[in-house]
């Protein structure tokens, strides 16, 4: 059975490594395990630990975590509230990306709207200058007709006297 973390306020004088609050983790029994001290000779004296708040004569449970492994556990707890806290915004970014992207779409379709009206009236504009072009080049190879019967009747004329 696993314990759990919790993170509390706590008085200065129970901080370690520098953290602003303990942490508060919870034995087998669901009890707060208390930060104790070793005060037994050995290599481990003074080494801070967290256990059992049950004395051996209520049973304990035999839950025992060091202080410096609760921190390890803090670290990386940390290092992944800031990950979750970095994936959210960056969902966030996606998500306003997603809504720009949607934003771009609706004017693209709009401006291939307007394109193709545009395109009409190009062409309708091309028809119709199409028409005019053969009308004035009709009218203009009438008056060279014109001009050049003119011209031969005069030049006949000159031509007979």
């Amino acid at each position: 059975m696993a314990s759990r973390l919790f993170f509390g306020s706590g008085s200065s004088r129970s901080r370690f490594r520098g953290n602003s609050s303990p942490a508060k983790l919870v034995c087998y029994h669901n009890e707060f395990a208390p930060l104790r001290t070793v005060r037994y000779d050995g290599p481990t004296k003074g080494k801070r630990f967290y256990g059992c708040s049950y004395r051996p004569e209520q049973k304990t449970c035999g839950f025992f975590k060091w202080a410096d492994e609760v921190d390890d556990v803090r670290d990386v707890q940390q290092i992944v509230i800031e990950k979750e806290e970095t994936i959210s915004d960056l969902e966030h970014q996606v998500d306003m990306l997603k809504q720009e992207i949607e934003v771009m779409r609706d004017k693209v379709k709009k401006l291939k709207v307007k394109k193709e009206k545009l395109f009409k009236e190009v062409e309708e504009m091309g028809i119709t200058t199409t028409g005019t072009m053969l009308k004035l080049k009709k009218n203009n190879t009438d008056k060279r007709l014109m001009m050049t019967l003119v011209f031969s009747s005069e030049f006949s004329l000159w031509c007979s006297c």
